[in-house]
């Protein structure tokens, strides 16, 4: 179906019969707009609508659809070709229903998306901490850098992104040349929370030393910007380490209370 063609059909039969374009969508209970759209051939009738608007024209729905008027004995070719102009605006049709509702779909699964993540921080404040406050999505981040540049001992990155880091990337390099090697370092998302007026989070550490491997868990807390970390071990009397990890958890050790 040309819906030029039809629109204009459609005008010059609705003007054959003395009405305007209010009238024709009362009786067919759209809009004048819509009727509108169509005479001017922005878009076309619902498929639903043909049998009563070629009704309310005096027209059939073949001429309807063809945008033009037939002889009263149409030739068997030209019946076919009317009925493949019918199962063609049907198929157009259906094509452009299943378009609307797959956008439709897309835009639900991206506002329950949405929602989603504003309800994130609402559950983990009921779960854990004293809540969960956008403030936490930047720390997050930054400890997430911070692992990395721990784990890839990498200088300029440490000062970045870890506070009071003096030292931290020579110590790192120096238990490097030892043996010693930071894996899998990362940001615990579930730890990232506000207590007590701080920002607290965690890092966990997999390190390898000597064919064994060791999970560390450093906690810290993020101000100004940046990320401070605590000690990883706090040595009671009597308690034994090997010297490698007492150099590994003073080097991360960077907060500062005060």
């Amino acid at each position: 179906m040309d819906n030029l063609k039809t629109g204009a059909f459609i005008k010059s039969c609705r003007k054959e019969k003395k009405m305007t374009q209010k009238e024709l969508a009362d009786r067919l209970h759209v809009t004048d707009r819509a009727v509108s759209k169509w005479e001017r051939g922005l878009s076309a009738p619902d498929i639903a609508l043909l049998e009563p608007l070629a009704s309310a024209l005096g027209v059939t729905i073949v001429e309807l659809l063809s945008g033009e008027r037939m002889a009263p004995k149409v030739q068997t070719t030209e019946l076919n070709a009317a009925a493949r102009t019918v199962l063609d605006y049907s198929e157009r049709q259906l094509e452009k229903t299943e378009k609307a509702l797959a956008k439709k779909a897309v835009l639900w699964i991206l506002c329950a998306c949405f929602l989603l993540v504003l309800a994130v921080p609402t559950l983990n404040g009921w779960i854990r901490g004293d809540g969960f406050t956008w403030q936490c999505i930047p720390a997050y981040l930054c400890a997430q850098k911070a692992a990395r540049a721990i784990e890839t001992g990498e200088a300029e990155a440490i000062r970045t992104y870890i506070g009071n880091s003096e030292g931290m990337a020579s110590a790192l390099a120096a238990l490097g040349d030892d043996g010693m090697e930071i894996r899998n370092a990362k940001a615990n998302f579930w730890q990232t929370r506000l207590d007590d007026g701080f920002l607290w989070l965690e890092v966990d550490l997999l390190v390898r030393y000597d064919g064994l491997q060791y999970q560390f868990v450093c906690k810290g807390t993020y101000r100004e910007g940046k990320v401070e970390l605590m000690s990883i071990i706090s040595p009671s009397v009597g308690q034994t380490y090997p010297d490698w990890i007492l150099e590994l958890s003073d080097a991360l050790g960077t907060y500062n209370p005060g």
